[in-house]
């Protein structure tokens, strides 16, 4: 079989979440099997795989509108047997056989969070996704939940395969006083600086939580400007906590292991995600994770993390003072961390990709 890959995600450099995702399933596809021939499509050339008779790049000039201009134009006059998106955005000419990924649905139930033409693009494709799809991906079980109920997604239709831990997230170790002058002992955010992340709870659960630590403690939040931006950092200033909460608006990749190794934990109380692979990068660093008690995060988490309620501030502040103090559960869930990480693998959710080709 020929299967079509929208990879242009592989091009992203500053990748973050669904970017690493999609680069390191598709390595690991393509790594793994040994029978398919694989086209990637792409705008320009890529980088970093080793093209062949049957692994292709098929690179497809354009820019605005790519996706529905000229990948649509170019499936129609040359179609693979299969055709993969690894987001909801499908272009308009598709073989018979189409499979879309679904990560989450944070713009139809956190619609607060979004712009207005950014919700409306995204349920339309959405739903295009639904209806021209032979099958769908969603990356948890939380993720196939939302889609059966608020878009009566039948289960047989959806195939749940998991990320896992990005596969160079193991770096040589930073000297962390000349990269960030200034950064002591803290807590550490990872993800993008917008207001469905729950960061604005998250600030006044800090601030509480400063008001009893019995010694200075920092809070980092790293990540790119998000829906909501200004709103964090308008709240910090009016808290007066620009002291302690420090802002930075991209964390290097080969810094992340170092500042999650050096932190006192992770904190992600978000009040909606369709996976959380900084709770893996935690989990890999060896700390401890504070998340929400609901959906993807208590999913992934899996009773290794300490789940809040993200709605509750003092819940918040409690649970950072829990591991500051409680060195017995710092210990334990650092170890249980360490378990429920062999649980996430890149070829694993390969195979069960190529189980899925097989079974279309």
């Amino acid at each position: 079989m020929i299967i079509g890959i929208d990879a242009s995600k592989l091009l992203t450099a500053a990748k973050t979440g669904v970017e690493v995702s999609t680069t390191e399933l598709i390595r690991a596809l393509l790594k793994l099997d040994t029978e398919n021939t694989y086209w990637l499509y792409s705008p320009t050339p890529i980088a970093g795989i080793e093209f062949n008779e049957r692994i292709k790049n098929i690179v497809v000039p354009g820019r605005r509108l790519w996706t529905i201009r000229a990948l649509s134009q170019e499936l129609k006059q040359r179609r693979p047997d299969i055709f993969w998106s690894p987001a909801n955005f499908l272009p308009n000419h598709l073989p018979a056989k189409a499979v879309a990924t679904i990560h989450d649905l944070a713009f139809y139930l956190y619609p607060q969070s979004y712009s207005l033409k950014t919700r409306l693009l995204s349920i339309y494709t959405l739903k295009r996704a639904i209806k021209v799809s032979a099958k769908l991906i969603a990356v948890s079980q939380q993720t196939k939940k939302d889609l059966k109920r608020y878009f009566n997604v039948p289960g047989e239709n959806i195939e749940v395969i998991y990320h896992a831990l990005r596969t160079d997230f193991d770096q040589p170790e930073i000297d962390l006083s000349a990269a960030y002058p200034g950064l002591t002992k803290y807590f550490i955010y990872v993800g993008r600086l917008e207001l469905r992340k729950n960061l604005l709870n998250v600030i006044r659960g800090f601030v509480e939580f400063q008001k009893q630590a019995d010694e200075p403690v920092q809070l980092l939040l790293g990540g790119g400007k998000g829906y909501g931006h200004t709103r964090i950092i308008k709240l910090i200033k009016q808290l007066k906590a620009e002291g302690y909460i420090i802002v930075k608006n991209y964390l290097p990749a080969e810094h992340l292991p170092t500042l999650y190794k050096k932190s006192q934990g992770l904190v992600f109380p978000s009040q909606y995600e369709g996976f959380g692979l900084n709770i893996l990068e935690a989990f890999a660093a060896g700390v401890p994770v504070i998340t929400s008690d609901l959906g993807a995060m208590a999913e992934v988490a899996d009773g290794a993390a300490l789940l809040v309620d993200p709605d509750d501030v003092d819940a918040l502040s409690g649970g950072m003072l829990k591991l500051l103090r409680d060195n017995d559960l710092r210990q334990s869930l650092i170890e249980k961390g360490k378990v429920r990480l062999r649980e996430f693998n890149w070829e694993r959710s390969a195979e069960k990709l190529m189980a899925l080709w097989q079974n279309l």
